[in-house]
């Protein structure tokens, strides 16, 4: 049973509360009933989550929770709420959760029958999907991109005949490598977008294709600061060899033609780039 923002309960609740991603005042007005009236605030950065319960003058009691809290604490937590204190778990922006550590706490309140509630708000990967132009009917959220080149060129390469729109994040950091390696994986002609500070003074959007946005649009412009949200439009295209059938092909082409035009051949067929086939074949 509901009353107000709460759960009438003999024990307590645990409440995952969206916050603002950038605009303080995108908050909710149950957001910040729930947040003034819990008995306890988990967050995975105090000092910004001070800046928003400053704002609107919620002084309750705040703990630290991320990626590095013990087993033992959590289940704490999780006696705390069975003998009727309400804990709220909160983003340093957005929604908790999502790429945000506390999923395994949830999913032990859930085996223990506590109401686990969302208190919905704010969400850069829906804001960003929205106003993309892109397909916004069937999407597939990734979370961060891979750090390391390779892992991150095979895990794009994965993903390169998927039809549905494809949202990332990525540090500002690592924001122009990675487009550096989108160039190398997918065809010019695939639509980006980049979507950065969301909600702030300087919200900004780069919309185009992959060549418009990484070699019409200096990536000395591309501001390295603010996490930015990527999002890739789906492709109509088919994937009709995978590597091991590329492999077998090349087998049985190989001892009639020179490399290069096997890999013209399987590049036809496959809509893989024919230079990549080739070095890719010239190093076995």
């Amino acid at each position: 049973m509901f009353f107000g923002g709460f759960i009438i309960s003999s024990q307590g609740s645990l409440y995952l509360v969206a916050t603002p991603i950038g605009n303080l005042e995108d908050f909710s007005i149950r957001g910040i009933k729930v947040l003034s009236e819990v008995d306890l605030v988990l967050t995975e950065n105090t000092h910004k989550s001070k800046t928003l319960l400053n704002k609107y003058e919620i002084k309750n009691k705040i703990s630290l929770f991320n990626d590095f809290t013990p087993e033992n604490k959590i289940d704490s937590l999780i006696e705390k709420i069975l003998t009727g204190k309400n804990i709220a778990m909160i983003s340093d922006a957005g929604t908790p959760l999502i790429s945000d550590p506390g999923s395994e706490f949830v999913k032990k309140a859930i085996e223990k029958n506590i109401d686990v509630v969302p208190i919905p708000g704010a969400s850069s990967v829906i804001s960003a999907l929205i106003a993309s132009g892109l397909k916004t009917e069937s999407f597939t959220f990734r979370g961060f991109l891979p750090k390391k080149e390779m892992p991150q060129i095979n895990f794009l390469k994965e993903i390169k005949f998927k039809k549905e729109t494809q949202i990332f994040f990525e540090s500002p950091k690592r924001i122009k490598k990675s487009l550096k390696n989108f160039q190398k994986v997918f065809e010019p002609e695939r639509k980006i977008v980049l979507a950065r500070e969301m909600t702030k003074i300087y919200e900004e959007f780069y919309r185009g294709t992959i060549y418009e946005v990484v070699e019409k649009s200096d990536l000395s412009k591309v501001i390295e600061k603010g996490e930015y949200v990527i999002l890739l439009d789906g492709t109509e295209k088919e994937q009709i060899f995978d590597s091991k059938t590329t492999e077998i092909l090349f087998n049985e082409l190989k001892p009639f033609m020179t490399l290069r035009q096997i890999s013209k051949i399987i590049s036809k067929v496959s809509t893989e780039n024919s230079k990549e086939i080739y070095n890719f074949f010239k190093k076995k």
